[in-house]
């Protein structure tokens, strides 16, 4: 009872812009609120980022903090916000990285495109691509088939038939990333 009454003091002070209240709660918290990240993001440093801005959201916006509300719980919310907006973020890029591998490996550029190197890279990962992840692949890619009508030719569940699709991509964006997004 006595650690709510701090807590909601704590709350009150940082409203009215107190920043030793506000020193306080950061070292009490910030480690804690890392540890909740880290749930979410399995990145200790993008945790910790993600923790800071929480903090410095909270402080740039204590118009929008209601005194009587949990300071914590609320500062909680602003970091578990963050981090399902980050993974958000990071699916979309990954998608988009997925869509341009796609887009590039297997646009049919003539052999006298400039980079036969992209395309001598990409033949040798193909050819140590598991067959079914392969086959999956350029069925997919190549052929513009859904993976449901794959997983039905090949006799195979749906499910692996994405299993599949998602590995050979995997690899060709592990692989092909120095190549095309120069990283």
């Amino acid at each position: 009872m006595n650690e709510e009454i701090n807590i909601n003091e704590l709350g009150k002070r940082i409203k009215r812009r107190d920043e030793e209240a506000f020193r306080v709660m950061y070292l009490e918290y910030f480690s804690k609120f890392q540890h909740y990240a880290m749930r979410y993001l399995y990145d200790w440093d993008e945790a910790e980022n993600l923790v800071q801005e929480a903090f410095f959201t909270l402080w740039c916006n204590l118009d929008k903090y209601n005194e009587n509300r949990n300071i914590i719980a609320y500062l909680l919310t602003i970091v578990k916000n963050a981090c399902l907006k980050y993974i958000r973020d990071l699916k979309i890029h990954d998608n988009n990285q997925d869509k341009m591998i796609e887009a590039i490996l297997f646009s049919n550029l003539p052999d006298e495109e400039p980079d036969e190197n992209l395309h001598r890279r990409l033949n040798q990962i193909l050819t140590q691509l598991p067959e079914k992840q392969k086959e999956v692949l350029l069925k997919h890619a190549v052929e513009h088939k859904t993976l449901p009508s794959i997983a039905k030719e090949l006799d195979i569940a749906e499910s692996t038939a994405k299993t599949h699709y998602k590995r050979a991509i995997a690899i060709l964006r592990k692989n092909l990333q120095f190549i095309i997004f120069g990283f």
